[in-house]
């Protein structure tokens, strides 16, 4: 047992040690565009790391570089290129290999022969691609673009209903002597198929009523986009909880593509609870009951009760689709509406109706209501009954709501109320507003605010707190309390003004994709006169991207009035 332990301990010690074997390359001589496609091809690259690596292994994989590195070349357009290769032995384990690479002349494309058929000659989808094509004449010849020219006009057909489509030709010729390339293609799209029969499978929405969501009719070309366009429609109708749409098999002898819509509703009813808080609100508490659908036709209903430090509210709206189920709607509502601030307490009950509807990328609502007011405003108090026909434009031009790079938001309105209609008083008013967001780079952007506002009325004093002007505020001039700015009493009370104007610039930069900070300057009021004196505050904040909005935590400071006090100012939101 002694001799046997002892004989393996000695075949243990006898055995050599050696160091990994290793190597180090550089390229050098060409762009990091070819260098990336020159080391994925290149075998002395790829293992360097073996655990099997061996001095034998590097000299055969460096003797197979030159021919690697020329292939690897070759889809750029270069043919003919030089290489210097060396290989030094630097340490018995380790190596040193450097390629310096002059790739040579570059392929030139001296003939591009394309050709399609008549018909999706026709198409523009097709010759908007086609005018984008980058293998130009007298363009460097790159076999990747090459590549992806053919795939992305396959891709086309498909999406466009071209599914007979082929290359009748597909060819390139390569003249290494005179560095040329000569691309031949042919391309036969067949006829387009046009869209065939939709069917719908579900149990709970009049099937004509479901139809109004497709945007196009049996016989009509077929498109991709918009299969996809009633997918997104159906999704935000909100009366589903699953919605599948897929083109069925091709009907040959017809060129048809019938359609298919497979759709899962909601539960008919929906509870929601929501926690929050804002310096304008304080804690802040909503919950809701929602009816998605009441019958047939698609009618739903849904009400919320919210509470908070300055007020509560309760509101109830029965929703009824009319015209484009997409966009245009009736609502007839109803609620209840409390709120206590620093300078007025008001409780409003309100019934009425609006219709709102689009216009080609606008938003319109007109609605009218009526509303019974409770208020005291300083050391006055009233009653008001009111009939406001208004209007409501907008429109928002941008990407991403949430988190918008470059975007834009304008809003217009218009109301008003006579005493020939119900209303105990008469006042027309119109306000606008805008906000405009605009990118430096990735990771700085301005963001401006603006707000203007107007009354006519001879009767400002029997106006209620809802229909005149405060400023000040998380969303107004930061540095002062809520809607704690406007013309002033007698005994220096805010009593609200006739007129409006606000306007804020902001400086936002982030740090990453989640933190960032924002210096800012605010000005307004509410006023009695447009050539009144504006409050004005700035400071600075953090921002923080929640996946509910973009928070912001601001400082700021009120410039304007006595000793320039602090406030803390939170909001929660989209930026547009």
């Amino acid at each position: 047992m002694q001799l046997t332990l002892l004989a393996i301990l000695v075949c243990i010690y006898s055995i050599p040690l050696h160091a990994k074997t290793s190597v180090d390359i550089t390229i050098s001589g060409i762009d990091d565009i070819l260098e990336t496609n020159v080391r994925l091809l290149l075998s002395i690259e790829q293992q360097k790391e073996h655990a099997l690596l061996s001095s034998a292994r590097v000299l055969r994989l460096h003797k197979k570089a030159p021919a690697e590195i020329t292939s690897a070349l070759q889809p750029f357009g270069y043919y003919q290129p030089v290489i210097k290769a060396d290989l030094i032995q630097t340490t018995p384990s380790h190596w040193q290999a450097s390629y310096d690479i002059d790739p040579g002349p570059a392929t030139i494309i001296s003939e591009f022969n394309f050709s399609i058929t008549e018909e999706v000659s026709k198409d523009q989808e097709y010759n908007d691609f086609i005018q984008n094509n980058t293998l130009l004449k007298d363009s460097v010849f790159n076999h990747i673009e090459y590549e992806k020219f053919k795939a992305s006009l396959s891709k086309l057909a498909t999406e466009r209903g071209y599914f007979e489509a082929r290359f009748e030709q597909h060819r390139v010729e390569i003249d290494i002597n005179t560095n040329e390339a000569k691309i031949y293609l042919n391309y036969n799209a067949g006829q387009r198929y046009n869209f065939g029969e939709v069917s719908i499978k579900q149990d709970v929405l009049d099937e004509i009523f479901l139809r109004r969501y497709i945007s196009f009719t049996k016989g009509s070309p077929y498109t991709l986009a918009k299969l996809i366009d009633l997918q997104h429609a159906l999704n935000d109708s909100d009366y589903f909880s699953s919605v599948e749409v897929y083109p069925g098999k091709p009907k040959t002898d017809q060129h048809e593509i019938p359609v298919s819509v497979i759709l899962k509703p909601h539960k008919p009813h929906r509870y929601t609870i929501g926690l929050g808080y804002g310096t304008d609100t304080g804690a802040r508490a909503k919950f809701g009951w929602q009816m998605p659908r009441i019958n047939s036709s698609g009618h739903r209903f849904d009400t919320e009760a919210k509470i908070s430090k300055i007020g509560y509210s309760l509101s109830a709206r029965y929703r009824v689709p009319i015209l484009n189920p997409r966009t245009d709607q009736m609502i007839y509502s109803a609620a209840i509406i409390n709120e206590e601030t620093t300078s007025s307490d008001s409780t409003i009950q309100t019934i009425g109706a609006s219709l709102n509807r689009s216009r080609g990328a606008w938003r319109e609502s007109i609605s009218l209501n009526y509303q019974e007011e409770d208020y005291e405003i300083a050391d006055t108090g009233g009653d008001s009954t009111l009939l406001i026909p208004s209007v409501n434009w907008s429109r928002t031009w941008g990407k991403n709501f949430i988190y918008a790079i470059d975007g834009l938001r304008f809003d217009l309105s218009l109301r008003g109320a006579s005493e020939n209609l119900i209303s105990d008083t008469d006042f027309s008013q119109l306000q606008g507003g805008i906000k405009a967001i605009n990118s430096i780079n990735n990771n700085n952007r301005f963001i401006f605010r603006g707000n203007l506002g107007s009354t006519w009325t001879s009767e400002f004093d029997q106006l209620p707190s809802s229909i005149r002007f405060f400023a000040g505020g998380a969303q107004s001039v930061r540095g002062y309390s809520y809607e704690s700015l406007g013309p002033l009493d007698a005994n220096g009370n805010v009593i609200g003004g006739q007129h409006l104007m606000v306007g804020s610039i902001e400086f936002e930069h982030s740090f990453d994709n989640k933190w960032g900070m924002a210096l800012f300057y605010d000005g307004g009021n509410a006023l009695e006169e447009f050539s009144d004196d504006l409050e004005r505050g700035a400071g600075f904040g953090v921002r923080w991207k929640s996946p509910v909005g973009m928070v912001r935590i601001d400082l700021a400071s009120a410039l304007t009035e006595d000793g320039t006090p602090w406030r803390l100012h939170i909001n929660i939101g989209p930026d547009l």
